[in-house]
């Protein structure tokens, strides 16, 4: 089977929502065989999502499309795809009553815009969406296929999985593994790697920078991967869809401990990672961001301290650990500190990071320096580094 994925949206065009959607799509179908050998970006045009749907289907047998089955004047995907294969759309009552059913459960009156989410092209089947108002499709025809999903991830997936079902698709074809790494660039893993990197005859291995570290995919063999894993050792924190907040939180339940967190850089972006996860309230009593000198003080870190060290030093991160702990009374105590920029501050470079961990055995921290690539792109990799150092302690 040859796939084409499809995102749709202005905003994927402008740059205002990052496509993640059409690579993890492919990535996907990858894993079960399927070669993908293009994806497209399209605005919210009825004739350019039209005259693309018809295109990917000339040279495709499957072609799956994340994005426009909202409500509003822009969203087109249904109306192109009924065009591009030539069917009219079709409502259904019954859809219909459960758009109806899901706004009557959060307790908001249904806008008459929402009636045109019930309709799909003839001959294709709903995918439900237990999670939204916006159910997906699948329509098949001859050797041909369209599956349309919903642009936010959350909502995809389910029914991502229902669409694969139904094509056939439910089982992994082509060995794939993904190892997650952190503390080394993508120049270090090729140091590690050397020849092993790249594609080769029947199995390739690929380097992907993410804000959590890099990533490395090995894909076509097994024995490769077990190869790379023995290359990487310790450095890897991670596989396939492991996160570190929930490795973190998962750790914290199995040891039944506790822990804080004060933050001052990431600005509670740590906090978040971690309530993200669900059930992180038996292990996670709080946190704070202690953003100046002043609030670090009142949180219980010495002004002396400060004042010798500054506010961006091991030396006060391991003392905010240690005040956290405290603080919650919490088994383990983490903290980090740094400067965002866009500017140096008390004579530490954009990018300079200091993560600190207080456990019932002592506290200690490590330093980073992370590329000027931005305030948000540093913040997350200060966020993730934290995560990484307590995950790299017994």
């Amino acid at each position: 089977m040859k796939a084409a994925v499809l995102g749709t949206g202005s905003e994927l065009i402008t740059g205002e929502t990052l496509d993640t959607n059409t690579s993890r799509l492919a990535a996907d179908l990858a894993g079960h065989g399927v070669e993908v050998d293009v994806t497209y970006r399209v605005a919210d045009d009825i004739k350019a999502l039209t005259r693309e749907i018809a295109r990917a289907l000339l040279d495709h047998d499957l072609l799956v499309t994340t994005g426009g089955l909202g409500p509003t004047p822009d969203d087109l995907t249904r109306e192109a795809i009924a065009r591009a294969l030539g069917v009219e759309l079709v409502f259904d009552p019954e859809v219909y009553q459960k758009i109806a059913a899901f706004f009557k459960k959060i307790g908001r009156p249904m806008p008459e815009i929402n009636k045109k989410q019930a309709k799909k092209p003839e001959g294709a089947v709903w995918l439900d969406n237990p999670r939204g108002t916006a159910p997906g499709f699948l329509w098949r025809g001859g050797e041909k296929a369209v599956v349309a999903l919903p642009g936010p991830p959350e909502e995809r997936r389910p029914m991502w999985k229902r669409a694969k079902a139904l094509l056939g698709l439910s089982e992994k074809r082509v060995f794939q593994k993904v190892y997650k790494t952190f503390g080394l660039g993508e120049s270090d893993v090729y140091l590690l790697l050397g020849d092993l990197l790249g594609r080769h005859q029947d199995y390739e291995v690929a380097t992907y920078a993410h804000a959590d570290g890099v990533h490395v995919m090995v894909k076509g063999r097994e024995d490769i991967a077990k190869e790379v894993r023995k290359k990487l050792k310790k450095k890897i924190w991670g596989e396939d869809e492991d996160t570190l907040p929930h490795l973190v939180v998962r750790r914290l339940l199995a040891e039944n401990r506790t822990l804080s967190v004060m933050e001052s850089v990431t600005g509670g972006l740590l906090a978040a990672l971690l309530t993200d996860v669900p059930g992180v309230s038996k292990v996670f009593p709080g946190g704070v961001v202690s953003y100046s000198g002043e609030a670090k003080v009142r949180f219980g870190v010495s002004e002396s301290l400060l004042k010798r060290h500054g506010a961006v030093s091991a030396e006060t991160a391991r003392a905010m650990a240690e005040a956290a702990r405290a603080l919650f009374n919490s088994d383990f105590g983490l903290a980090v500190t740094g400067v965002a920029g866009p500017e140096p501050h008390a004579g530490q470079p954009v990018g300079t990071v200091y993560v600190g961990l207080a456990t019932p055995r002592g506290s200690e921290a490590q330093g980073y320096r992370f590329p000027d690539q931005g305030r948000e792109k540093i913040r997350q990799r200060a966020a993730f580094a934290a995560l990484a150092y307590f995950w790299s302690h017994p």
